[in-house]
């Protein structure tokens, strides 16, 4: 008898033990995060708006939007204006200034934003090379008069080929004045 109580007592207190550990819930470890923490979308440079109702947030993306293409379009009118000057410059003189120079280096950097914005590459430009330093001058200012009357014309939704092309020239072109003027010095 002595050994069924002892056998009782031992399935009782198994049993028992079972049903306590099923209810105990263990502790969950409290993963706070600090406050500081940066999220992907902090990183990709997209505000934390969540809060937001959808039509604020996307009012706000749209204005993004709209700033960023004036942006571009006012280094486009830039870009132009530059472009002007070094060629108008070139023809006075028949030799660039210094001055002139940084403005080629000011047209280059305009002319990758645009190429940037318009979500173009930056490639080697495939038209013939100019033989001289006013025939690259001259290409140089009418490929910006391109992109100014493109971009002009179209609106902040389309791509234009003409535009990413014409960014690419700029672009080669003023590496080749660089070239061709350190050459001459």
């Amino acid at each position: 008898m002595a050994m069924r109580l002892l056998w009782l007592a031992i399935c009782v207190f198994l049993c028992c033990s079972a049903a306590i550990t099923q209810t105990i819930t263990p502790r969950t470890r409290q993963t706070t995060e600090p406050p500081d923490r940066r999220t992907p979308a902090d990183l990709w440079g997209k505000p934390q708006d969540s809060a937001l109702p959808d039509d604020m947030r996307t009012r706000m993306a749209v204005e993004r939007a709209e700033n960023d293409h004036r942006k571009v379009l006012e280094d486009v009118d830039k870009l132009s204006a530059l472009s002007s000057e070094v060629a108008r410059g070139y023809h006075d003189r028949g030799r660039l200034s210094d001055e002139e120079l940084k403005k080629v280096s000011a047209i280059e950097k305009l002319a990758k934003h645009v190429l940037t914005h318009t979500l173009g590459d930056e490639v080697e430009d495939k038209s013939p090379k100019p033989s001289n330093m006013t025939e690259a001058v001259d290409q140089m200012n009418a490929a910006a008069a391109s992109i100014k009357k493109t971009m002009k014309a179209e609106t902040r939704f389309e791509v234009s080929a003409v535009v990413i092309a014409s960014s690419n020239q700029v672009i080669t072109l003023a590496h080749f004045i660089k070239r061709v003027h350190n050459k001459t010095d």
